[in-house]
């Protein structure tokens, strides 16, 4: 029950404010008519989109998540086999996976319309993970290049600076080592125990360079 409590909390500090810019951006364009595209199938984000969207279509390289379309966001035919139409693309804690994140993000450009939304979530400083399929880490320089046809681009930071180094000594808790696990189940304790001291911290010592990753909302 404890460990089951702490892995809980530790994919809750990893993934922290991540939900609540998806739902930020969800609730911009909830009332129009959408047809959305999930890239990446099945987990817990996928049930935020179908809890907000009734026109989903999942695509996914690994036929046992259980897509709708077995599919590679970078494909060069992509727009061309994709058997969907959306008017939003959602992209969220993918990009690092893929094997050409410029053609991936290049081909959710060309399948939307203009005024058309993508949202996508990366990595920044954060653990390599899902391995050997882990290729890529983002800056915000970064992602102002990979989204450069869009017509409007934010890009959010996740957390503070502070807040990511914690969340990568909590990530110990995947390594195989027991005292490297122990370390970071220590760590989630602490990290949640003093988070009103981290970010005091952040606001009285900031810094704009360091997360554990950003979330972008891309218009056509």
């Amino acid at each position: 029950m404890i460990n089951k409590i702490l892995h809980l909390l530790s994919k809750k500090a990893s993934r922290k404010n991540l939900n609540k810019n998806i739902l930020k951006s969800f609730s911009k364009i909830k009332n129009k008519k959408i047809k959305v595209l999930n890239i990446g199938s099945g987990g817990d984000i996928e049930n935020i989109i179908t809890n907000n969207f009734e026109d989903i279509f999942s695509i996914d390289i690994d036929r046992q998540r259980k897509p709708n379309q077995v599919i590679d966001v970078c494909d060069d035919y992509f727009s061309l086999n994709l058997k969907y139409k959306p008017n939003l693309v959602c992209c969220f804690e993918v990009l690092e996976h893929t094997t050409n994140p410029q053609k991936a993000v290049n081909n959710m450009y060309n399948i939307l319309n203009k005024d058309d939304f993508c949202l996508v979530s990366v990595p920044f400083n954060f653990h390599i993970h899902d391995e050997p399929n882990d290729f890529y880490r983002f800056t915000f320089y970064g992602l102002k290049m990979l989204f450069k046809n869009f017509s409007e681009v934010k890009i959010i930071k996740r957390n503070g600076w502070l807040e990511s180094i914690f969340v990568n000594i909590i990530r110990l808790e995947k390594e195989k080592n027991i005292l490297s696990k122990i370390i970071g189940k220590i760590f989630i304790i602490f990290y949640f125990l003093f988070m009103p001291i981290i970010i005091i911290i952040q606001k009285i010592i900031p810094s704009e360079k360091l997360t554990t990753g950003y979330f972008v909302e891309a218009k056509k």
